[in-house]
């Protein structure tokens, strides 16, 4: 606390610049950058300001970086500090502090701005020699990792600013040619891991551009412009980069004997989206988890519906983890299974749709096996669905149902279903039943020929795509919150549809991105979804594997006047509720919602009859 409020107390007084300078021209640069570090000499606790207000962490690596902006080798810069006091300093040549083992530098400031003699690098009190620099030793050096190696090689190629050579060779100081894509080849470093690096020499002062070269032509080049200007010091060895990238590569250090995929594919059988003559392969390492994506094939294990690949020797990025899919090939045809990352939170579309793998504490065993073989719909270990993209091949009534009770325990829980284009959002349950559901998406098409129709009051004037809780229109119980729309389908639809539901007409199931995918079976054409599947993560008092509420909210006992005791008297009560109530508020649903389907009707007589009479079912 003391030191805090001692740099709070300096930063409201008037400190003074000094500029500190440094010879580096008997100095090979490590990564060609300079630094200054330092603190106050008696408690080390502070090392004053930038130019422009930000504080200076004492001995901090690299938050004072000095420039040299005339190419004489001499790196520059200045701050501010506290006047009447000590500092001990060094400087630092890329990520090494000089005088290692030796007393640091010192500097009493005074009451006045101050420019410092030049300081040779690694020396007190002595001069650097004097060096003619004429042509610097530049060691340039790409992390080839997430790319396919072409196989020709690693290049580059550059221009100076006046387009007469990209320096000189480093053998004989020949001119090398302007963007020539065969002359410059990398050499990759002894232990082979994908990082390749080439020196040349180069004029200080001079602006060059660069880039690097995947093979030897330039179907191969970066994309990404490089620039380097160098000063006249002994030489310069670049920051490694990523191949076509500012960010580095990640690392892949943690060596898995052996990386197997296992997964079953009876589900996808049963939906209607797989055979077992089908092809299945994995395709692994988006989201550069990898260092190039890559593809395996996986086979049946006899008598099962599993399929698996083993492959030897993966090195893997312990902090990346891993995004993968699953494919189906037919006629040489990939089909990407259907699946949404429920736990992805970034901003990546691409990467929601993917399996991820974290390794977490996985890697302490090297032999590693992702199975994704859970009967579920939500688990992130659940089993693949494909979509069937065959023609229905005749024409077909299809029902299509969806309970709506995820969303009523939902809107109960506290929650609101926010309409993502428009204003019908739901925080009331008695409007939810009360407003209904539309169906929309390029399955509900043979309603009025429209793939989508535009949410909100346009979708809510298609009566055609309005589904019913009322006993019509094929549905088969009313008031149950199952709702139903039946459509007619030709014989060129597609077995695989897809769909999203409205409340009231609005988009308020779920997010952008999220729908349902159904594949419809000609010998039973009924498919039946659960509201908010799709979202889980949301949609977190409902089990979409058991298809119950996961909490219950209101926790109905059959004592709906609370008196103690299930009798005939709770019996009349909810008689009475049902025949004599227009509309049926939260609590009464609360208490009289024995069954916790989320409406009262006869079926809660019943089970309070059996309740009085010991019956179970």
């Amino acid at each position: 606390m003391a030191n805090f409020l001692y740099i709070l107390f300096i930063s409201i007084v008037y400190p003074v610049s000094v500029t500190f300078n440094v010879d580096m021209q008997e100095e090979y640069l490590s990564g060609g950058n300079v630094y200054l570090a330092g603190a106050d000499s008696s408690s080390e606790s502070f090392f004053g300001f930038n130019i422009d207000s930000t504080m200076i962490n004492p001995w901090s690596l690299n938050d004072v970086e000095l420039f040299d902006d005339n190419f004489s080798g001499v790196f520059s810069g200045t701050i501010l500090l506290e006047p009447n006091t000590i500092y001990s300093y060094k400087f630092v040549n890329g990520t090494n502090y000089e005088l290692e083992g030796e007393v640091n530098r010192t500097i009493y400031v005074q009451e006045q701005d101050t420019v410092l003699n030049v300081s040779c690098f690694n020396l007190i009190n002595e001069p650097c020699d004097q060096i003619n620099n004429i042509l610097v030793p530049v060691t340039f050096t790409v992390d080839m990792q997430q790319v396919d190696i072409s196989e020709n090689g690693v290049g580059l190629l550059g221009a100076n600013d006046s387009f007469t050579n990209f320096g000189y060779d480093l053998e004989n100081e020949s001119p090398i040619p302007v963007y020539d894509a065969e002359y410059l080849s990398l050499q990759e470093d002894s232990d082979n891991n994908g990082v390749y690096s080439v020196t040349l020499l180069l004029e200080p002062g001079i602006d060059y551009q660069y880039k690097f070269i995947n093979g030897n032509d330039f179907s191969g080049v970066e994309q990404l412009q490089r620039t380097i200007s160098v000063s006249p010091v002994s030489g310069y060895y670049l920051n490694e980069v990523c191949f076509d990238s500012d960010d580095d590569c990640e690392e892949f250090t943690s060596l898995l004997t052996s990386l197997s995929f296992k997964t079953n594919v009876s589900n996808a059988i049963t939906e209607n989206g797989f055979e077992l003559g089908d092809m299945l392969i994995v395709k692994w390492g988006y989201g550069q988890t990898q260092p190039i994506e890559k593809l395996d094939t996986l086979q049946l294990l006899p008598f099962s519906y599993d399929y698996v690949v083993d492959i030897d020797s993966v090195y893997v990025s312990e902090e990346a983890g891993l995004y993968y899919q699953y494919y189906k090939i037919i006629d040489s045809v990939e089909y990407r299974e259907v699946f949404f990352n429920f736990d992805y939170s970034d901003q990546d579309i691409v990467l929601a749709e993917r399996r991820f793998f974290d390794f977490n504490d996985s890697l302490d065993s090297q032999d590693l096996q992702i199975e994704d073989i859970v009967d579920s719909n939500v688990d992130s270990r659940r089993m693949p669905f494909f979509e069937n993209t065959n023609p229905i091949g005749e024409q077909l009534d299809v029902t299509w149902t969806i309970d709506l009770r995820p969303a009523y325990y939902q809107i109960l829980s506290g929650d609101t279903l926010f309409d993502i284009q428009g204003s019908y959002h739901v925080d009331n349950v008695d409007s939810l039943y009360e407003w209904g559901v539309w169906m929309n998406g390029p399955a509900s098409s043979p309603a009025n020929g429209e793939i989508w129709t535009q949410w909100g009051s346009t979708l809510q004037g298609t009566t055609s795509k309005k589904m019913w809780d009322d006993g019509t229109h094929g549905d088969a119980v009313a008031n149950d919150r199952i709702y139903t729309l039946i459509l007619t389908y030709d014989e060129n639809a597609p077995i695989s549809q897809e769909c999203k539901f409205g409340i009231k007409g609005g988009d308020n199931e779920s997010s952008y991105g999220l729908n349902h995918y159904e594949n419809i079976n000609s010998s039973d054409p009924n498919v039946h979804m659960y509201w908010g599947s799709i979202n889980p993560i949301f949609y977190n008092n409902w089990d979409y594997d058991a298809n119950e509420p996961i909490l219950n909210l209101c926790e109905p006992d059959g004592d709906v006047n609370q008196d103690g005791v299930i009798n005939v008297v709770d019996v009349i009560s909810t008689v009475n509720l049902i025949l004599l109530s227009d509309e049926i508020g939260e609590n009464e649903l609360c208490t009289h919602d024995v069954n916790l389907d989320g409406v009262v009707n006869v079926v809660d007589i019943i089970a309070l009859v059996n309740a009085i009479l010991g019956i179970t079912l």
